[in-house]
Order: C-alpha cells, then sequence, then structure tokens
C-alpha cells in the first residue's frame, strides 16, 4: 500500500511539539509549579515570540535554581534551534546573545549581537548591548559609536541618552575626535545628553541628578542653569538634605550668599553637618 506523507502537517507538528517540549521544560525547572494555563485542546502554532518567552522562562528558571553546566548547554542548544529556525528574527538573536553573556560567554555573546546588527542595524537593544560589551573590554570609542547610534535609533527614549551621556563624561579624555578637539568638548556633548534624559523623563531622579552634577565638572558651566537643575531634583528626591547642600553650594557660587544660607539653615542630617559648616563658613555668617 502507498504510504501517506503530509509534510506540512508534519512540519506544524513539529513546531508544536517544541514549543511544548519548551513548556514542560520550564515548568520542570520552576520545581513543578505550573506556569502556563491549561492549554487548550486546539492550540495554534506558537510564533517566534511565543516560543522565545518559553525559552527565556526557562532561562531564569534555572538561574533561580543556579543550575550548572550541563542545564546551560541544553538552554544554549534551545537557542541555537530557535535561530535555526527563525535565522533572521533579531529577538531571538538578542535573547542568545543575553543569555551567552549571563553565563561569561561574552565573546559568543558579542559575536551573536554582530550578527544581530547585520540584520537589523538601527536595533536600539542590539546596539545598547554592543556599546555596553566594548565598554567592558575598554574599546570606548567604539562603545561610544554604539551609543551613539542608538540614541540616533529611539531619540525619545531617555535610557539611550543616559546610557551615552555616561560613556562621554566618564571616557571625556579618550574620546577625542574632529568634532570633539579636547575634554570639555566631549562635556558639553555629556551634559546636552544629561539634559535631554531628564527632559525625556521629568519624573526621575537618577535623571536630574546626573544634569546637576555634571556642572561641576564643566570648565565654564553656566551656574545659573546648574541652581535650575537642583532644584528640579530638590523637588524629586527624598534626600531633600542632599539637595539644600547643593542648592546652598550653586548659590555661593553665583556670589548670593543670603540664599545659600537660607538654604543651609533648612538642613537637618547629622551626616552633613560638616559640609554645611565649611559652607557656612563661606557665607561670612558666624
Amino acid at each position: 500500500m502507498k504510504k501517506y506523507h503530509a509534510p506540512k502537517l508534519r512540519a506544524e507538528a513539529k513546531h508544536v511539539v517544541l514549543y511544548r517540549q519548551l513548556r514542560v521544560f520550564a515548568y520542570l525547572a520552576l520545581g513543578g509549579f505550573p506556569i502556563f494555563a491549561a492549554e487548550p485542546v486546539a492550540t495554534p502554532a506558537p510564533g517566534p515570540r511565543e516560543e522565545l518567552h518559553a525559552a527565556q522562562l526557562m532561562e531564569a528558571a534555572l538561574f533561580a535554581r543556579q543550575a550548572g553546566a550541563e542545564d546551560w548547554k541544553k538552554m544554549d542548544a534551545i537557542f541555537a534551534g530557535l535561530k535555526a529556525k527563525y535565522p533572521r528574527n533579531v529577538e531571538i538573536i538578542n535573547g542568545h546573545a543575553e543569555f551567552l553573556w549571563s553565563i561569561e560567554q561574552r565573546q559568543r555573546a558579542m559575536e551573536t549581537w554582530l550578527a544581530a546588527e547585520k540584520i537589523d542595524p538601527a536595533n536600539a537593544t542590539v546596539l545598547d548591548h554592543l556599546g555596553g560589551g566594548y565598554v567592558s573590554i575598554g574599546e570606548v570609542r567604539k562603545a561610544a559609536g554604539y551609543y551613539r547610534r542608538a540614541v540616533a535609533s529611539v531619540p525619545q527614549d531617555a535610557a539611550a541618552h543616559f546610557a551615552y551621556a555616561n560613556v562621554l563624561f566618564t571616557f571625556r579624555h579618550d574620546l577625542l575626535d574632529g568634532s570633539h578637539a579636547d575634554a570639555a568638548a566631549v562635556l558639553d556633548e555629556a551634559l546636552r545628553e544629561f539634559s535631554e534624559a531628564a527632559r525625556l523623563e521629568p519624573h526621575d531622579a537618577n535623571y536630574a541628578r546626573a544634569f546637576a552634577e555634571t556642572f561641576y565638572s564643566m570648565p565654564l558651566p553656566d551656574w545659573r542653569a546648574a541652581l535650575a537643575a537642583w532644584e528640579h531634583f530638590y523637588e524629586l528626591t527624598p534626600q531633600k538634605d542632599f539637595a539644600l547642600l547643593n542648592l546652598a553650594r550653586v548659590h555661593l557660587k553665583l556670589g548670593e550668599k543670603p540664599e545659600a544660607r537660607a538654604k543651609l539653615d533648612l538642613i537637618q542630617s547629622a551626616e552633613y553637618s560638616r559640609l554645611k559648616e565649611k559652607l557656612t563658613e563661606q557665607t561670612g555668617k558666624e
């Protein structure tokens, strides 16, 4: 009797079987607690995002129970299988790279992100990871280039501006080029990037503080702008005494001694008593 072949049905079944295996693996890795709702009788074939999510659930479960080398090999193989199945899916490639980085396979992770970049050169997540990777190995020029591209890719993302600003600020002496003749020029760009992060996320105290603190490093700071930045930080932070200390300091830079004294008089914490005393002496108050 002639055998009946149904390649399409077999392919679909294999697709669903892989997903079910991922679900079972994640279930067991989490110690047998159910993590998915009961599967209906007719389950539509999962797509790449669903399969990636299942793999990431498994990965999280393995980390939670501090899995060993053999488990990481199996996890690596699962990601490799997903990449083979969806060779141009950047989310899956990035997921694999993030996993490799987390298990200290840094070179393979970088190679994987570089492969993702070739597929989608404007993917901000990939660009950000490459920037961080190059920082970790000391290639700060490459890092700055990737962070700059990430900002261009997602100009409304405050975190992208903040990451780029931090690299510019930290490595300002190493990033001189045709557009940045000296460290001061790099600092100017860092200040603009910190400012943009704070503008895009006006309720984030960390962004506000980073912007305000950068003025202290500028060769010719705009102290009036610095005062506004610290006032904004004061509104956001529970660390009121720290903000008051800096407001007093900036008022002194502006020659505004009465205003500086008023801010210092509001400080209550003993943690800042010595700094408060020093700044109070500068106001001329006995």
